[in-house]
């Protein structure tokens, strides 16, 4: 409930940077529970026969709302103003909250809960949040040369090996981190880390490319992703009906599949590409993507259950608490790493490229042609050599950037081979909803 008042109160202080600070920061320390509580919700509130729909749903909820918000939040600021992007949760603010009240069956409250030392939980919440802006902020400060990232990862490494310490020598009522020690659950987590990496295709590279080698704005790029929302619309509860005869490892398994399998032909990028290429491997992209984490969240479930998640609560807790920190951790971890990635790849193309632009004879052919160009449409002889230079610097820096991107897909088509790895050592655990035809184990 504090996120939806958050979302109340946005729009009014939209104008006063640090009480939208606040409002944001209360939103970030409320909102850690609503993916963790949506699927305890969908588990033991639905009937059983609907559960893979409700986590389709769930599913399409992450997946739509990250190509949706580039082509809703550039339309907003090119035709109506910045604000309304807090305007829009307003709007859809108090349906949800009518939706959780009258959705969620009532549960009695516990008469008393364990008694537990809040602190541990202090600081690992403390130690993860200086980790996590270490990583948000380490390459605009330049890393280790940066005092305050050198801090911040510090101080965040120290406060969770406390937590982890205060842990081991006095156990808590509300976690049970045994629970957490199968092979199953350390599997799932470094995939679900990994799929969040494999989401930077659409949300980063593609944007990245568009933008600087054609100049998309972003409501441009907006459009391009958009839509793909609407393949997913209709992706992800297939996945869901397929989850019913089918193995959840090997719905992952296509899904990661078919998704690397895009950014392996996406890697064959050149300058000539534009949106309009994209749009046969960003559907099949889509389709990819929804299999994959409807597919990777069920397999989670699975084995929850018949570890008997359910029957203690701190089982659930630790699940929950473990999984919302791989998927957040995965997301600035691929963003951070994919970032530095694209960086160091430039400056090997332009080392390699460079060496090619010496002055030579090809060197020389190449001006004298630009120059050409130019002269003919106009312009005196000296500025028309002038202008040649500076076409060849912006097309040896397009093809850099071109290049980097290239690599970059391949990273994540590489990054979605080890997940399709990772799925085949997971072992079986029971169906969720039993079929007509049992899964194979």
């Amino acid at each position: 409930m504090l996120v939806h008042a958050r979302q109340l109160l946005a729009p009014l202080c939209a104008h006063n940077i640090g009480a939208l600070i606040i409002l944001q920061s209360i939103a970030g320390l409320s909102a850690g529970t609503y993916y963790p509580l949506t699927i305890t919700v969908i588990v033991r509130n639905l009937p059983m026969k609907y559960v893979h729909l409700g986590i389709a749903a769930y599913a399409l909820d992450i997946l739509a709302s990250t190509h949706i918000a580039t082509a809703l939040e550039a339309w907003y600021i090119n035709n109506l103003s910045w604000q309304w992007i807090f305007w829009n949760a307003l709007l859809i603010t108090p349906m949800l909250m009518a939706c959780l009240y009258w959705g969620i069956p009532r549960q009695p409250l516990p008469r008393s809960g364990p008694q537990t030392n809040l602190w541990g939980f202090l600081y690992v919440s403390a130690g993860l949040t200086l980790i996590f802006c270490g990583l948000d902020q380490g390459e605009r400060l330049d890393w280790f040369n940066s005092g305050t990232v050198c801090a911040f990862l510090t101080t965040g490494i120290f406060l969770t090996a406390v937590a982890i310490f205060r842990r081991i020598k006095n156990p808590n009522p509300l976690l049970n981190l045994r629970f957490l020690a199968t092979r199953n659950f350390l599997l799932l987590g470094a995939v679900l880390v990994l799929f969040r990496f494999l989401l930077l295709a659409p949300v980063l590279l593609l944007p990245e490319f568009l933008g600087a080698v054609h100049g998309y704005r972003p409501d441009q790029t907006g459009q391009v992703l958009g839509w793909v929302s609407l393949v997913e619309l209709i992706a992800a509860p297939v996945a869901g009906l397929i989850l019913y005869r089918a193995d959840s490892r090997l719905l992952c398994a296509v899904g990661f599949a078919l998704s690397g399998f895009t950014c392996f032909l996406n890697s064959r990028i050149d300058p000539s590409w534009t949106g309009e290429t994209f749009v046969a491997s960003q559907i099949l992209n889509a389709i990819g993507i929804a299999y994959a984490l409807t597919g990777l969240v069920t397999s989670i479930l699975r084995n929850a259950l018949a570890l008997g998640a359910l029957q203690a609560p701190a089982n659930m807790f630790t699940l929950s608490c473990w999984f919302q920190t791989c998927r957040l951790f995965g997301a600035e971890l691929g963003k951070t790493f994919m970032v530095r990635f694209l960086k160091i790849q430039g400056t090997y193309h332009y080392t390699v490229l460079a060496q090619h632009v010496d002055g030579g004879s090809l060197t020389e052919d190449r001006l004298k042609l630009l120059a050409g160009d130019v002269f003919s449409a106009g312009s005196g002889l000296d500025d028309a050599k002038l202008r040649a230079v500076k076409e060849l610097g912006s097309q040896l820096k397009q093809q850099i950037v071109v290049l980097s991107i290239s690599d970059g897909f391949l990273l994540v088509a590489v990054s979605a081979a080890v997940c399709v790895l990772l799925i085949a050592f997971v072992t079986y655990a029971p169906p969720l909803v039993p079929g007509k035809r049992k899964a194979a184990a």
